[in-house]
């Protein structure tokens, strides 16, 4: 991922795959991707919307993923 920040259209596959423990962050929203065929598509907005979050959730979300980016540099 050569991103230096993540928001709603990170496509959540590449997300995991560049930085395996960003699925706890998802766990923690009730996001299993890891495996998800369509994490291979989706963003971190769709597939959080699939889910059921809601807009403010979303961006918590991706505040809390950016944290834990963040940290990691």
């Amino acid at each position: 991922m050569k991103k230096t920040k993540i928001d709603k259209n990170t496509n959540i596959a590449e997300l995991i795959e560049n930085d395996p423990e960003m699925n706890e962050v998802l766990y923690e929203y009730g996001l299993y991707c890891g495996g998800c065929a369509a994490a291979g598509f989706d963003t971190l907005e769709a597939g959080a919307m699939s889910h059921g979050l809601e807009e403010d959730e979303i961006e918590e979300l991706i505040q809390e993923l950016n944290k834990k980016f963040g940290a990691k540099k």
